[in-house]
């Protein structure tokens, strides 16, 4: 019997969790292998603004503001941020991943970081060995759909691989 691998975008929230049911009813544990993906948004991390010289015969630097003199002593770099929000990210569904297993899945959580959730996720499938991306949407059309767009509409256009959209109500 084969087992299909499941790539299940997560946002945090309680609405894009609601896959799951169809998930348990369609594709018992011994069927699928789920991975839990969320996106975390670009880290810029914390640094100051370049200092300036006190005076022009001074190599001393001096900074505009104390919180960028704060960060020149502390900076946080953006790799260190990205290792922060990650851990975040995987504690956050670390219960859901328990609970599944319990029920007999084999499940894997995976951290993006991109500023457009949609293309982190198409990029995911496009180079990860993928048989399915399962979500939710809240199937916006129209003007809604123009001004706030749609990351399942990206993935479902996008992805060589079929994807199973849930439109809770």
């Amino acid at each position: 019997m084969d087992t299909y691998t499941v790539l299940i975008p997560l946002d945090g929230s309680d609405f894009s969790q609601r896959i799951l049911t169809p998930i348990r009813r369609f594709l018992p544990p011994d069927r699928a292998r789920l991975i839990l993906y969320h996106v975390e948004r670009e880290s810029q991390g914390l640094l100051p603004e370049p200092p300036r010289p006190a005076t022009p015969d001074a190599d001393i630097p001096m900074y505009e503001t104390h919180r960028d003199a704060d960060r020149a002593r502390h900076p946080i770099y953006a790799t260190q941020e990205d290792e922060s929000r990650r851990a975040q990210a995987v504690a956050s569904l670390e219960g859901l991943r328990r609970s599944l297993e319990t029920e007999g899945y084999q499940v894997q959580i995976e951290v993006g970081f991109g500023d457009d959730p949609g293309a982190e996720i198409v990029n995911y499938v496009t180079y990860k060995d993928i048989d399915l991306v399962a979500m939710t949407t809240h199937g916006r059309s129209g003007l809604s759909k123009l001004l706030f767009g749609s990351v399942a509409e990206e993935v479902f256009r996008q992805v060589r691989v079929p994807v199973l959209l849930l439109r809770p109500f």
